[in-house]
């Protein structure tokens, strides 16, 4: 009897062992920053943008009312694109009444005020807690507990590594305090920047640990997926809503040690505004100091095709297509694209060259694309990602 005692306790503390994280994915270390467990009346603290989501009725027949749930904004060791090691932050959404149906891997919109969605604690991207589903949604780096640091905006592996540590972190927050053990598949979404942060994450998964995370499909919309083709629409209509171009080069330029001369790649009144504005001089609204004019702040030369452009704009070249995530890669889950027709964020030809160029891979891929510009297909991509989370 006392012999089968202690195989009993042996076989039960290696099935507790077998049950924990540890064999699905390596937990990481986590800091609880903030905690709150809230139901059906929270929706109208998620905002963005000003906007309050329950102005947007359609959205509301698709939640679950008799939900609760708790949110956690969470801190973690990440690295940086140079490999150094940096804190990072994100959110964690749970279900506490019910059996939580899966997990949604959110990335988060753009956000140029430095604030991520861990400052706010209820925002759009946790939408699919409504749906039933834990959602983890990381604040990428510059954003949230990291916004001392300049962010690696469009900088694809980083983002994927970034957002696979903040699954790490959260699977081991999701054990420890609820004892739920994430499962190895996983939907990945985002729109805007997080569109292309989606498949960022997706190409990261699924080329460094595909024997671990299974990614069932992915929802993304109006991302700059293939960069080149992104900076040459923005060239041809001389208009961007956003300014990501400026962005995405002082990003480039910062973490590639790229020494650019700025004169050669801006106009030389708005070029050390620009440089200001990404290092955090500006907030949300003062980006609008650089207006949506193209040709008032980017160098002549930046209008010209490849070939006739300046040494500096060349240097760019490279680092776009390192940083498109549709190339190099034939993705195997599922992905679907939503887009607006007439985007003035980010341009539908960048999602026409990403389409063309994966499905040349051979993956399987479609593209959704909406009448409309940035912000009302982001609504319409936020039903519909509702929808398909059944």
């Amino acid at each position: 009897m006392k012999h089968f005692s202690l195989f009993f306790l042996f076989s039960l503390g290696l099935l507790l062992v077998c049950c924990t994280p540890m064999d699905q994915i390596e937990p990481l270390a986590y800091k609880l920053l903030k905690y709150e467990s809230a139901d059906f009346s929270s929706l109208d603290k998620f905002e963005h943008r000003g906007l309050n989501v329950s102005e947007y009725g359609d959205i509301l027949f698709f939640v679950d009312k008799k939900i609760t749930y708790g949110v956690a904004a969470i801190e973690y060791t990440t690295v940086d694109p140079n490999n150094n090691q940096v804190q990072a932050s994100g959110l964690v959404y749970h279900p506490i009444n019910k059996k939580s149906k899966g997990i949604v891997e959110m990335l988060p919109f753009a956000n140029l005020d430095l604030e991520g969605p861990s400052d706010k604690l209820f925002t759009i991207e946790g939408l699919p807690i409504f749906r039933g589903y834990t959602v983890i949604v990381p604040d990428l780096l510059g954003f949230g507990v990291s916004n001392n640091i300049k962010a690696p905006f469009l900088m694809t592996e980083n983002t994927g590594r970034v957002a696979y540590d903040m699954r790490r972190a959260a699977a081991n927050y999701l054990w420890e305090q609820f004892r739920y053990q994430i499962p190895s598949e996983t939907v990945i979404a985002g729109y805007s920047s997080g569109g292309s942060a989606a498949l960022a994450t997706q190409k990261y998964y699924e080329m460094y640990h595909s024997n671990t995370i299974k990614i069932k499909e992915v929802y993304a919309g109006g991302g700059a997926y293939d960069l080149p083709a992104a900076f040459a629409a923005f060239a041809k209509t001389e208009f961007s809503d956003f300014p990501a171009i400026p962005h995405t080069i002082f990003a480039f330029d910062h973490y590639y040690d790229l020494h650019l001369d700025f004169s050669q790649i801006f106009k030389d009144e708005f070029h050390l505004d620009s440089y200001n504005w990404y290092y955090g001089d500006y907030s949300t609204d003062k980006d609008e100091k650089l207006g949506t004019d193209v040709r008032a702040y980017m160098h002549d030369d930046f209008f010209k095709p490849f070939d006739q452009q300046n040494q500096e704009l060349k240097k760019l070249h490279p680092y776009l297509l390192l940083n498109s995530v549709s190339e190099g890669w034939k993705p195997k889950a599922p992905i679907y694209l939503y887009h607006a027709n007439d985007d003035t964020y980010v341009p539908h030809e960048c999602a026409e060259a990403a389409v063309k160029k994966f499905r040349k891979a051979g993956a399987n891929i479609s593209l959704i694309s909406y009448p409309g510009n940035h912000g009302t297909v982001a609504v319409i991509y936020l039903l519909r990602l509702l929808i398909r989370l059944t």
